[in-house]
């Protein structure tokens, strides 16, 4: 259900891979969503894959086929990026990633678009600050990013990120029309390219390509090892909380026998007794000691054992 965000219609410019799950998550939030592509032929497949998606949704019990049927009606493809975007009140830009399209697309949506209307970028690379500096856009102020993971309408999160002329009026904004449609907005304060999320992934993309390069392990033993172990517990655990659940003084007292000063945050923590679940907090506040995160984690496991 969406917030009372006073916009009725949202912009799509690009629904290809991404773009087309974009869409479905405001229609299915009860926008009147528009879809750009290029061609013809583009915009059908983004309709298909939007009913699919739309489908999937019926098939596991989240909505009506009803409420897929209505959302699947707010949808409009077009291939006249001025009727998408004219009138929109939020427009998400999900093109390839190329920094001269996009900057393009931009300073065209400027032009276009009401004055007050919020402009995102899905880009997985670029920063807001490089779309839209030196390129015309007279209000850079409504521009940031809004980074969604593949595949958008089944994975909730999104990265708010804010660039050097971005106003904090607008990531407020943002992060309330995409709450309302049920995704989980990650507001980030400080650009880099590639952003957080992604970053974390190349970090461990850069460790795998070298175990396979060296012979250690093939792509299957890479993926094997992923799925049956750490990627299911991470899903409920995340890095930090598994730390506190692991107990910080296990990592401090590693490093110190390993003659290495502890990673900062930990240490202060451990130095001022604060030593995860155990003790109530580390990391976070654990007043019940941890007991309702582990009782999900070991109930979602069992599950994926099933």
């Amino acid at each position: 259900m969406k917030s009372n965000t006073g916009i009725k219609k949202v912009a799509v410019i690009g629904a290809g891979l991404m773009g087309h799950g974009i869409g479905v998550d405001f229609a299915l939030g009860g926008y009147d969503t528009w879809y750009y592509n290029r061609q013809e032929r583009t915009s059908e497949r983004a309709m298909k894959r939007a009913r699919l998606a739309l489908d999937r949704f019926v098939e596991a019990g989240l909505v009506t086929k009803a409420d897929a049927d209505r959302a699947y009606g707010r949808l409009h493809p077009t291939i006249d990026m001025e009727k998408a975007a004219e009138g929109a009140g939020y427009v998400c830009e999900s093109v390839t990633e190329a920094l001269s399209l996009k900057r393009e697309i931009f300073a065209f949506l400027d032009k276009v678009c009401p004055s007050q209307a919020v402009l995102t970028s899905n880009t997985s690379s670029f920063t807001i600050t490089s779309i839209v500096e030196k390129n015309d856009v007279k209000y850079p102020e409504r521009c940031c990013v809004a980074h969604y993971f593949q595949p958008p309408h089944f994975l909730p999160l999104v990265e708010v990120v804010k660039g050097k002329h971005t106003s904090e009026t607008v990531l407020d904004k943002t992060c309330e029309i995409l709450s309302g449609i049920g995704k989980k907005p990650v507001r980030i304060p400080k650009e880099l390219e590639g952003h957080a999320g992604n970053r974390i992934q190349y970090a461990m993309g850069r460790e795998i390509r070298e175990l396979v390069d060296q012979g250690v392990c093939t792509p299957e033993m890479i993926d094997e090892i992923i799925m049956y172990s750490f990627g299911r517990r991470m899903a409920n655990t995340g890095w930090f909380k598994r730390m506190d659940l692991i107990s910080l003084d296990f990592s401090y007292n590693i490093a110190k026998d390993a003659g290495l000063e502890p990673w900062g945050p930990v240490k202060k923590l451990v130095e001022q007794g604060h030593l995860g679940m155990k003790s109530g907090k580390g990391f976070y506040e654990w007043p019940d000691k941890g007991e309702a995160l582990q009782r999900k984690q070991d109930l979602t496991l069992i599950e994926y054992l099933k």
